[in-house]
């Protein structure tokens, strides 16, 4: 512990109460200097229900917004580093880490929202007690701060472990984990108070796939939590920008963004792919003979002169639509012809006779240049269905907007479970992420969009 001696720790370890009631207390003042200072993490943190146990090394938050943390080491903490570890947890609550995890593994998910939620902190001051950095795989290119959980796990070495204090949403690693209480041994351990007597509650039935896996709850359970975080996080920006925005100086714009990616509607995604789509055109004056209804016009004057030019505006094509398959997913019929549906009318929409057409798994599998209305009766053959890699197709498309000085649209039909480039690389691309079902996935860059059924 930071600052406790040998004989602090024995007296502590000798009675859980008596730690645990000063843990709550410590834990209580830090919640109150938050709301004081940094309130934006003071609402979120205020939901945790707090659980006392000497059965983990630090903090463990469970999805039922249990926080269960070790007596021993909340007293050993100085009090601003324990202020910035609850603003930690509460992100991984409020990021949804637990749903967005998925099927990736437990340890490698904990230290990628480690390292996605660091900047947020130092943003706010927050940084003291950051979770030690990892090692990255050699051949992967360093992602510039700010950069989603997702797209740090792909890019973390796969055997990486966060160290046993910072195992938050997972069990730590039993050969780096020592005994929870080294001072007492185990006929001591047994003699200890029933948890109600010491303040905490008795454990849940658990679930765990190698001791590395959360309690598993239902999907009512779930969505029910995601929706109260939702209206955390408004409340919790309500409270920022009333106070003045203590907690970062300025509201930042990851804090609108994160808003409206998890609490405002989405818009229906083909007028966003249209919007998108318009851009494209580029108009250019042209002056052309009046036509017989603008002659009309003039009837009661008489007639147009016999040589007269009206300007007008000619649409030209000043960009590229190109849909991009990801062969990797699952994707249905359906969605296919719901996705092509609305690509080919927005095109026609918009003057566009031709489309690129890429399919992509690891690797560009498919290339070709075909007419808008032709994908309403062809049966499109899917190529692929490898690993996902969203690099290949799109630096090829940038590649090629910036050989032939052209704007490039790229819808890309996506479960978004794959590995990302560097947005420095595809920076002049217009990416429109569509993806078949409702997912918390936040891309490195370009905007999510979600396939609905109309």
């Amino acid at each position: 512990m930071e600052h406790l001696t040998d004989s602090e720790l024995r007296r502590l370890y000798a009675d859980p109460a008596l730690a645990t009631r000063q843990a709550r207390d410590k834990l209580a003042a830090a919640r109150v200097w938050l709301m004081k200072h940094k309130p934006f993490f003071g609402i979120l943190a205020r939901s945790f229900r707090l659980e006392a146990t000497l059965d983990i090394p630090g903090y463990r938050l469970e999805p039922d917004d249990r926080l269960r943390f070790n007596p021993i080491a909340v007293l050993g903490a100085r009090f601003p580093a324990l202020c910035a570890r609850l603003a930690h947890l509460s992100m991984h609550a409020a990021l949804g880490s637990f749903q967005r995890r998925r099927e990736r593994e437990a340890r490698r998910w904990n230290v990628a929202c480690d390292l996605a939620i660091a900047p947020l902190l130092e943003a706010a001051e927050l940084g003291v007690g950051r979770a030690p950095a990892p090692a990255f795989a050699s051949d992967t290119p360093r992602l510039p701060s700010g950069a989603s959980a997702e797209a740090y796990y792909n890019q973390l070495v796969p055997n990486v472990a966060p160290e046993p204090l910072w195992c938050d949403l997972c069990d730590p690693d039993s050969e780096l984990t020592a005994s929870p209480s080294p001072f007492i041994h185990d006929s001591e351990r047994d003699a200890d108070p029933e948890p109600e007597e010491r303040g905490t509650a008795p454990a849940p039935n658990v679930d765990r796939a190698n001791g590395n896996d959360p309690p598993r709850v239902s999907n009512l359970e779930a969505n029910a939590n995601a929706l109260q975080w939702k209206l955390r996080l408004a409340a919790a920006y309500e409270a920022e920008v009333s106070a003045g925005g203590p907690t970062f100086g300025d509201v930042p714009g990851w804090i609108d963004e994160l808003l409206c990616a998890t609490i405002e509607p989405p818009a229906d995604w083909s007028a966003v792919l249209q919007q998108s789509v318009h851009l494209l055109q580029r108009s250019a004056r042209s002056y052309l003979r009046p036509s017989r209804r603008m002659s009309a016009l003039a009837e009661h004057e008489g007639a147009w002169p016999e040589q007269v030019t009206m300007p007008g505006r000619r649409i030209e094509a000043g960009g590229r639509l190109v849909a991009v398959i990801d062969t990797s997913a699952s994707l249905m019929a359906g969605t296919l012809a719901r996705f092509f549906g609305a690509v080919v009318a927005t095109a026609t929409a918009e003057g566009l006779e031709e489309l690129r057409l890429v399919q992509a798994d690891a690797s560009v599998t498919r290339d070709e240049l075909v007419f808008a209305a032709e994908l309403l009766f062809r049966e499109i053959e899917i190529c692929g269905r490898g690993g996902t890699d969203f690099g290949p197709a799109l630096r090829m498309l940038s590649d090629a907007g910036q050989r032939q000085g052209e704007r490039f649209t790229v819808v890309y039909l996506t479960d978004l479970d794959g590995r990302f480039p560097d947005p420095e690389h595809v920076r002049s691309l217009d990416v429109l992420w569509v993806v078949p079902i409702k997912t918390t996935v936040l891309p490195p860059f370009g905007r999510v969009l979600e396939l609905t059924a109309r």
